[in-house]
């Protein structure tokens, strides 16, 4: 064979060869690139299926807040917020989220959005969480000080905390601990009261949405459901008169909303819009020992007040007329916007005849009950011209009457 044949034939072969290694490691490295393209989708997956996840658990944690009843044998719901200052390293909250998995918890380091994050902690059983941790000391001034020289007079009174204010002249005629932290329960809804009249008209028709769904299951309730019409000023007889926490959530979102200038913010965000409004009310009206955490005032973390504070927010409440006329009623019946028919009677005994607690003289104004705050009322009551304003924190289920009744008369010098 010739010789030029022969390197032909060799050259032939080797190219053959180079093909067949270039073919198969072509094959190998698009075999390595869909193995890592499979790979990289499966992360992709993986973690939208987490994202997705945490969107589920985000769904499922409940807000709740609370308002005149809380059950001793219920338990702790914590979403932890921004406004849990001090202490955070040791603080540590695990509790069965209602609804979901009994095998998932949430601890201190667990938020559920922006949103929620701000929202209020509520505490349904007291003896699971130390809230005391989130209660600093009280602040005292010159100007606290000089009001509480005075000749206390000597009351005898269940209550552990109480105050009694001259309501023209803003003088205190009695006191017991009146800066004490105490919880004022669903008599912070006077001061939700407040902040709504001072940028709405009892005119304005509010709809009901599920803001009412972020209540507590514990809490009192007008009865109201999403889709209700009614007006502002119905909503203060739902809220004022059968305490409706339904009725103070309706109120914080469509106020916070107004503020917000955002008739599309989710009710988590119209809501804390609202309870900023709370404090920059109080802070307004010279409380300086208080923080309000919630529109109902259902028991929750870092959530105080002091007699003395709920008193300049029951004068300031006493001052209003929509407030008076609302909370001196026994009862009101109230049609909705909407069509439906309801009424409404008062939780507060010293202006419902033949109670056995009624006091004639009394013009109003709000009850409050829960385990941590005990029975309350802040009430006012006038004659001949005299009006006065006294608080009752954490007494008793009869003693709330008789005591404010006692201060009331003291008062009035109606003896």
């Amino acid at each position: 064979m010739k010789k030029s044949r022969i390197l032909g034939l060799i050259l032939f072969v080797n190219l053959i060869i180079a093909g067949m290694f270039l073919s198969t490691e072509l094959l190998i490295h698009q075999s390595s690139k869909a193995d890592a393209d499979t790979e990289q989708n499966a992360d992709i997956k993986q973690n939208a299926d987490g994202q997705e996840a945490a969107q589920d658990i985000t769904a499922a944690v409940p807000q709740v807040t609370e308002d005149t009843v809380s059950t001793a044998d219920a338990s702790v719901v914590a979403v932890p917020t921004e406004a849990l200052e001090e202490p955070t390293d040791d603080y540590r909250i695990e509790q069965t989220i209602a609804g979901f998995d009994e095998n998932v918890t949430l601890d201190d380091s667990y938020t559920t959005s922006a949103e929620a994050a701000e929202m209020p902690q509520l505490i349904y059983d007291c003896t699971q969480i130390d809230y005391k941790k989130y209660i600093p000391k009280m602040f005292d001034d010159e100007e606290l000080t000089a009001a509480l020289d005075i000749d206390n007079p000597d009351i005898s009174i269940d209550a552990e905390c109480a105050i009694l204010f001259d309501a023209a002249t803003k003088q205190v005629l009695y006191y017991k601990n009146p800066v004490q932290a105490a919880f004022s329960a669903s008599t912070i809804k006077l001061l939700t009261s407040l902040v709504a009249l001072d940028s709405c008209t009892v005119e304005e028709e509010v709809t009901v949405g599920d803001e009412i769904t972020l209540i507590a299951s514990d809490s009192t309730k007008a009865g109201l459901v999403q889709g209700d019409i009614l007006t502002l000023g119905s909503l203060l007889d739902a809220m004022l008169l059968p305490s409706g926490n339904d009725a103070a959530y309706a109120v914080a979102a469509y106020v916070g909303r107004k503020s917000l200038g955002d008739t599309e913010a989710t009710k988590e965000e119209a809501v804390t819009q609202f309870i900023r409004l709370m404090n920059e009310k109080a802070e307004q009206l010279g409380v300086k020992n208080s923080c309000f955490k919630t529109p109902d005032g259902y028991d929750a973390i870092g959530q105080y007040t002091t007699a003395y504070d709920m008193g300049l927010i029951g004068m300031a409440a006493a001052a209003n007329d929509k407030i008076t006329q609302v909370a001196g009623q026994s009862s009101a019946r109230v049609t909705f916007v909407s069509g439906r028919d309801v009424t409404w009677n008062s939780t507060n005994k010293l202006i419902k005849r033949y109670s056995g607690q009624y006091y004639s003289k009394a013009i109003g104004l709000k009850t409050g009950t829960s385990t941590m705050a005990g029975r309350c009322i802040v009430a006012a009551a006038k004659m001949e011209g005299k009006e006065v304003v006294c608080v009752i924190l954490d007494s008793t289920s009869a003693g709330r009457w008789e005591d404010a009744i006692k201060l009331l008369k003291y008062g009035l010098d109606d003896e």
